[in-house]
């Protein structure tokens, strides 16, 4: 998790359909405001907590939902909204709900606790913000979902590894964008092994490495997963995110015969 130093606000890029030469786009050129900002962008809905619940308009049968972690963001700007709005494209595309948790505030921003200190005084607030709005999403609809995946960029990719290596999250599936840290040992023989998707981008120096090492560590631990290593920069990419939905719907579906 010490990765996440050079990360901070490197993990603003261009969210768009991820083309290969994309230049990154700073979090400096996020516009700022003199005081604070709503969380959710005007289109997306507001469940309370700091979590917003972007829907993809998935049609009656099976219902997905993606937790989804966000890169770093400073106090005072409209940058989460930039994001908020690249998933509810990709949510549209590959048919899925999402909820979009503000991580803690900090004296740099808003971050994903980096360590266990971190970690003791936020996670446990963070978690039960999650279930509860899951809840009140499965209540509206009058049933719970057929799967639920987890999954984070930049930032919010260390944090989705750390959770899913110390088994402190229950999910269907995982999946990393721009950013991951190691499965260190020992991985508990009690820690579930979820599907795990890793997607790589390639034209990030920052990042690109690793991807590959927590894709190595995954195969190590003999823990089922996917790379998809792509000509991107620091983003999650519109084919980056329909190939992991892909992958993890696949494998909940192989995982349940």
């Amino acid at each position: 998790m010490r990765a996440l130093a050079p990360l901070l606000f490197a993990g603003c890029a261009l969210l768009g359909a991820g083309h290969a030469h994309a230049k990154p786009r700073t979090a400096k050129h996020a516009p700022k405001h003199a005081g604070p900002v709503a969380w959710c962008a005007p289109e997306v809905e507001s469940l309370g907590d700091g979590v917003c619940h972007i829907d993809g308009g998935q049609p009656a049968g099976r219902r997905t939902l993606v937790i989804f972690l966000h890169g770093a963001i400073a106090k005072n700007v409209d940058w989460q909204w930039t994001q908020e709005r690249a998933l509810l494209r990709q949510a549209k595309a590959s048919k899925f709900e999402a909820l979009f948790p503000r991580a803690p505030l900090g004296e740099s921003g808003y971050l994903w606790p980096g360590s266990a200190e971190g970690q003791k005084a936020h996670e446990a607030a963070l978690l039960a913000s999650w279930r509860r709005a899951r809840k009140k999403l499965e209540a509206r609809q009058g049933r719970p979902f057929d799967e639920v995946f987890v999954m984070g960029f930049s930032s919010g990719a260390y944090y989705v590894s750390s959770l899913a290596n110390r088994g402190a999250v229950q999910a269907d599936g995982f999946g990393v964008f721009a950013g991951g840290a190691l499965m260190r040992w020992p991985v508990s023989a009690s820690t579930p092994k979820p599907p795990f998707f890793v997607g790589v981008c390639a034209d990030d120096a920052q990042t690109a490495t690793h991807g590959r090492g927590l894709g190595g560590s995954l195969s190590a631990h003999r823990w089922p997963h996917k790379v998809d290593e792509r000509r991107v920069g620091h983003m999650y990419a519109d084919g980056h995110v329909a190939s992991a939905l892909s992958y993890l719907r696949a494998a909940r579906d192989a995982a349940k015969r």
